[in-house]
């Protein structure tokens, strides 16, 4: 009885060993690969025809985005504010941001509506932006943010 009862115990004891390192080993850090990367519009300006966009790309990834192409559009109350389609071939590291300035020729739709929202006949407008970019190692990667666009205060024709 006592010998069964010794290797019981020793049984138990490696059991709860093993049990602690299978456990440990789940708590590791796990490296995220292919997500989304997180796109939002920092600054919009509207001057001379043009509008300017300027947008930041945060990389959640436990992995360096290596990004050649994006497509996106920036629509605001059912209009399409700006499109862009082409290339951007950056490399933004592991948890990094990256910022870019992008400028298209502005419709007369859009210049109606910040124009608008610039004159205080809107206090914001409703956006969504969204789009994908393709990378060398995850392929296409979806993103969607949504927001509000508001005039910054003394800079006539910039929007935040």
């Amino acid at each position: 009885m006592k010998h069964n009862m010794r290797n019981y115990k020793k049984q138990l004891g490696f059991g709860v060993i093993l049990l602690a390192a299978v456990l440990s080993a789940a708590c590791g850090n796990k490296i995220i690969r292919g997500a989304s990367p997180m796109v939002r519009m920092t600054e919009l300006s509207h001057q001379d025809d043009k509008i300017t966009l300027q947008i930041s790309m945060r990389n959640p990834n436990g992995v360096a985005l290596d990004i050649q192409t994006i497509d996106f559009s920036l629509s605001a109350s059912n209009d399409v504010l700006f499109a862009y389609q082409g290339p951007i071939d950056t490399n933004i590291v592991i948890n990094g941001t990256e910022t870019w300035s992008l400028e298209v020729e502005e419709s007369e739709s859009s210049r109606t509506l910040l124009d608008k929202l610039q004159n205080g006949d809107v206090k914001s407008l409703p956006y969504s932006l969204r789009g994908s970019v393709s990378t060398r190692e995850e392929g296409i990667l979806y993103f969607e943010y949504e927001g509000h666009i508001y005039p910054l205060p003394g800079r006539p024709g910039h929007f935040r």
